[in-house]
């Protein structure tokens, strides 16, 4: 893949969802189901414009873990999208290269950074976009059910 300008990507929260990742990046190929080892799925933060009350989804080292998702193949343009939707340039979320590797390649990954807070239980609303990425990839739900939850509050202040 060194000769192509595109790169791999893994998504875990919500951009599992084939619908929110057509809209975000429509040249964006998805190409199978992946795991990250060593992590745990978590939700920290206090929420957003998008997303209203509630924590996002970050991956948070823990051995014998396993965080399921997805891995997309992105064009540079993809690439900016996802940066601009996840406040790289904010804050909210850095991006990592050096995490994951796919067959050699690396595979560039968002986490929420420290600013983010603590982990909070996320929004109904966002959990649903989740859970429907989950169901995209036949992914196993079990790690999200059970999952305590805002209820989704349009009038939240972001």
């Amino acid at each position: 893949m060194s000769d192509s300008p595109r790169r791999l990507y893994f998504a875990y929260g919500s951009n599992l969802s084939r619908e929110q990742m057509t809209q975000r990046c429509p040249a964006a190929l998805p190409l199978a189901p992946y795991a990250l080892g060593g992590h745990r799925l978590a939700f920290v933060g206090e929420g957003n414009s998008r997303w209203g009350r509630g924590g996002v989804a970050t991956v948070i080292p823990q051995a014998g873990s396993s965080v399921p998702g997805a891995l997309w193949l992105l064009t540079p343009e993809c690439e900016a999208a996802l940066d601009q939707f996840e406040g790289v340039a904010s804050g909210r979320y850095v991006r990592d290269e050096q995490l994951m590797q796919h067959d050699g390649n690396p595979v560039l990954i968002y986490i929420a950074t420290l600013e983010r807070g603590t982990e909070n239980k996320p929004n109904r609303k966002y959990l649903d976009v989740i859970h429907l990425g989950y169901a995209n990839w036949q992914l196993d739900p079990s790690g999200l059910l059970g999952t305590e939850c805002y209820a989704a509050d349009e009038n939240w202040p972001a």
